[in-house]
């Protein structure tokens, strides 16, 4: 579970909190309209946890993680080989990410406590939620890093890989509670 929430909220905070920054500087966008566009990636991943939130009973919680991970990644893998030709090709594939990415995200918390019997479900949210911290500051920290560079490509590959790997642990390693009573999941 700690891998997952890392790889979700490391992409998840890599892509949101640096977008205006590269708006701005990499594009020559004004502040307000780089924030505009970040609000919109912002709210495309909102639009992505209700999809997520409508579906997630249908699909399955391992199946929501593993393609929305996936697609993300792909999404951001796309971008990368592109470099971000355009202002507008960003905040397309971004979004795009951001839907998925959010739809994962959001996921964990319902998936989370299905997979920890009751005597410890909080201590095994809380290491989920721990890894999710750790995601949130390595994740800008490292594009930051990345970015610094001026290999604007790299930084979304390097987001599509965290992804993917995501995608994979959930892949290998996930078990699908759906259906399924919690005393049967976590006795």
């Amino acid at each position: 579970m700690g891998a997952l929430w890392f790889t979700g909220y490391f992409a998840n905070y890599g892509i949101t909190s640096w977008l205006p920054t590269i708006y701005k500087d990499h594009f020559g966008l004004s502040l307000s309209t780089a924030l505009l566009y970040s609000t919109v990636t912002s709210c495309a991943g909102l639009a992505g946890c209700l999809v997520v939130a409508l579906t997630v009973d249908r699909v399955g919680r391992r199946n929501t993680v593993i393609w929305c991970m996936a697609t993300a990644a792909l999404c951001l893998l796309l971008l990368g080989l592109t470099a971000g030709d355009s202002a507008s090709s960003v905040l397309i594939w971004t979004s795009l990410a951001a839907v998925f990415l959010f739809g994962s995200n959001i996921c964990l918390y319902l998936y989370t406590p299905e997979l920890f019997p009751t005597r410890i479900r909080a201590l095994g949210s809380s290491v989920g939620g721990a890894a999710n911290r750790l995601g949130v500051i390595l994740g800008p920290v490292v594009v930051g890093a990345i970015y610094a560079g001026g290999a604007m490509g790299t930084v979304f590959v390097t987001l599509a890989v965290v992804s993917v790997a995501g995608s994979l642990v959930a892949a290998g390693w996930a078990e699908e509670t759906s259906g399924r009573t919690l005393e049967d999941m976590a006795p």
